[in-house]
């Protein structure tokens, strides 16, 4: 179809990322802010070689389970993709986006090893974090989101996302004019949130003398540099550190590798389980740093390895390596070439995976299987309500 037809159409599914798609004439055709069962008469906006992009002219039919965004900038905003949809069934939708792209990637697990997804609470308000970005146009400031296009800068004077305390923040300082003024083409200014901390904010980059964040964890009290990584939704990563627990209880390994390991998170998570023998491994010199005086505090048996994974797995070729417990939290590309080739190769029997990526968790799901791993147990967290975004924690054991 051209761009500009009019057609009628019925969603059939989500995909990933939240779009609605449906078929008219055999032709898939993409429409953000729809609903499964919806019917509607749409309008195509772009034309791709196996796809169509459209966009809703009206409604004929909603879904039961549609609500009101409750955002001024939902549909101009890239980030929230499911405020028109109920919480509920918006992770139940991720959760079927996660076994489609599974099935059709070729994996296949036994029915039994997908547990029932978990939907953290609160579902708005919880970001401890947010990044807004400075673009000037005719001497206007614009200060929030980059929008789809890469390009523009919406204002954001609230997100519906951020921790309300973010939010009291970025009014205060949208009121002061100096503070707006100071603002550079192309500045980012970072929001950061912690309960003992309060708000505190900087542009671009944190300055190294910037005393480290305190994030109360199922682990306990862990320091973070504000630059480092940590998990935007706390209800989230506490659900993620209560089931690595539960994992390492369960299987009582005399030693954990904790690659990818940031400040420490899950090998304070292990060492609170009682495992003193603990590897941390993190690129991030000033993580590292974090980890080693995280885990110090828990465990005088614990080494932190600032470098890469892959290198640190060729320790998995000790005799204890049947008895080691690795959990890996890579970023969205996945495990590394090197990181996963020497896993597969060693003796390694037990293993975690946490993703923020359903589409190389599967591609790494797939080496894993090939390597001589079985899954034991998927379960998706929705991590990141309202977005098109989810976390997948998944346990592994060679037979």
């Amino acid at each position: 179809m051209r761009t500009g037809t009019e057609f009628q159409c019925e969603i059939e599914t989500c995909a990933l990322g939240g779009d609605g798609i449906a078929r008219v004439d055999g032709e898939v055709v993409f429409l953000p802010g729809t609903l499964p069962g919806e019917k509607l008469i749409g309008r195509i906006t772009a034309e791709k070689k196996n796809f169509s992009r459209a966009e809703i002219v009206r409604f004929g039919t909603t879904s039961p389970h549609r609500v009101e965004p409750g955002c001024p900038y939902f549909g101009r905003c890239p980030g929230c993709r499911y405020l028109h949809a109920d919480y509920a069934y918006e992770t139940a939708l991720k959760q079927r986006q996660m076994l489609d792209h599974m099935k059709a990637a070729g994996f296949e697990c036994a029915p039994e090893a997908v547990a029932e997804p978990f939907a953290p609470k609160p579902e708005l308000g919880y970001r401890n974090k947010i990044v807004l970005h400075t673009h000037k146009v005719k001497g206007e400031t614009f200060f929030g989101y980059v929008m789809a296009d890469n390009t523009t800068v919406t204002d954001i004077a609230n997100c519906p996302l951020a921790n309300p305390a973010i939010n009291a923040e970025l009014a205060g300082l949208r009121g002061d004019k100096g503070f707006l003024h100071s603002l550079h083409e192309g500045m980012d200014v970072t929001f950061r949130h912690t309960e003992h901390d309060g708000v505190k904010f900087w542009r671009n980059a944190p300055a190294k003398n910037l005393t480290w964040l305190r994030e109360e964890t199922p682990a306990g009290t862990l320091s973070v540099p504000c630059g480092s990584f940590f998990q935007v939704n706390p209800a989230g990563g506490a659900h993620l550190v209560k089931r690595f627990m539960e994992t390492v209880k369960r299987l009582e390994p005399s030693r954990v590798i904790d690659l990818y390991a940031g400040a420490g998170l899950f090998g304070c998570a292990a060492a609170a389980c009682g495992v003193s023998d603990i590897l941390a491994v993190e690129s991030d010199a000033a993580a590292a740093e974090a980890a080693r005086f995280n885990l110090a505090r828990r465990t005088a048996n614990a080494r932190v390895a600032a470098g890469d994974a892959g290198d640190a797995l060729k320790e998995l070729g000790r005799e204890d390596a049947a008895h080691t417990l690795l959990i890996v939290d890579p970023p969205r590309n996945g495990l590394a070439f090197a990181a996963m080739q020497a896993l597969t190769r060693s003796t390694l029997g037990q293993l975690v995976y946490v993703s923020c990526n359903p589409a190389t968790w599967t591609r790494d799901a797939i080496r894993l299987g090939k390597g001589g791993f079985r899954l034991r147990r998927l379960e998706l967290v929705n991590m990141f309500p309202r977005t098109e975004h989810f976390e997948l924690f998944s346990e592994w054991v060679r037979d």
